[in-house]
């Protein structure tokens, strides 16, 4: 078992990995669809790309609940400052909703995408495919 750091979006690593993981930072990334684009390229046959991000309701409501509003909070303090720094931002914000994070795997050419049951606390847990 061996585990490596590289840059999201320029991966450098020899052969094929079964796994990559990206806790809690999708909608940190300025450019997402790249990232999972670049994950993908170095996934096996058989790998996965594991996400925990975010747990938010799949729908924007008004009132939304203490913890989606503390994720806005976030959001407008820190995430979404941070990112659109970044050139050609996609500016998602904390606040990522599971259509989004299946939108953004669709557009990174992931064949399977899904939102796990897993209890994850403050997170959702995606896992997608080649």
């Amino acid at each position: 078992m061996r585990f490596e750091f590289d840059d999201a979006v320029h991966l450098d690593v020899a052969g094929s990995v079964d796994l990559v993981l990206i806790l809690e930072a999708l909608h940190d990334m300025a450019q997402p669809v790249a990232a999972l684009e670049a994950a993908r390229s170095v996934l096996a046959p058989d790998g996965a790309v594991l996400i925990a991000d975010e747990k938010v309701a799949e729908q924007f409501h008004p009132l939304g609940d203490e913890q989606e509003r503390m994720m806005y909070g976030w959001s407008v303090v820190h995430c979404l400052p941070a990112s659109m720094a970044e050139p050609d931002s996609a500016a998602l914000g904390t606040v990522i909703r599971p259509g989004l994070v299946r939108l953004l795997a669709d557009q990174a050419g992931f064949a399977s995408f899904q939102q796990t049951d897993i209890d994850g606390g403050f997170f959702n847990i995606y896992v997608l495919r080649p």
